[in-house]
């Protein structure tokens, strides 16, 4: 999907974009285990997620996707969301930090929540531009073109 969209949407983000998230695609899918995977939410951004009236403090996601995947899958979605927060900061530095908080919340690995959270936002960039999305899709992609081009340990 992103190859063909990236080339159907006229290359809005620059082609190292593109080819990083092809080749994360790709050691995630030669990492892939099933004895390691689970059953995941697949959407589990913040408008799918309630807070439970029988509990302060507790929260519930709902409109699943439901996906076996490994469990860093599902952290992809907090990885792709916030553009405005990212791009008026330094996008680099705010998201390695989300990624390390998530992956010590989670005890997850951070180079496959950062994989899945590159892919994840360069994916939904383009599908937002196919969907004539214009502003989201370029916002998201533009904090994808920044994390590309900057030399984190874990992306090379």
């Amino acid at each position: 999907m992103i190859e063909s969209t990236w080339h159907s949407t006229g290359q809005p983000c620059a082609k190292q974009t593109k080819d990083l998230a092809l080749a994360f695609a790709a050691e995630r899918a030669d990492a892939f285990n099933p004895a390691q995977c689970v059953l995941v939410h697949g959407d589990a951004h913040a408008d799918n997620t309630l807070q439970r009236l029988d509990q302060v403090g507790h929260y519930k996601l709902i409109d699943p996707d439901g996906l076996f995947a490994e469990p860093a899958f599902d952290l992809a979605i907090p990885m792709r969301d916030w553009n405005e927060e990212l791009l008026a900061g330094d996008a680099v530095q705010l998201g390695q930090s989300r990624c390390h908080t998530l992956a010590a919340l989670t005890s997850l690995d951070a180079r496959a929540i950062w994989q899945w959270g590159f892919m994840e936002r360069v994916s939904t960039g383009l599908y937002m531009l196919q969907l004539g999305m214009k502003q989201a899709g370029q916002a998201t992609l533009a904090v994808a073109d920044r994390w590309s081009a900057a030399a984190i340990s874990w992306s090379q």
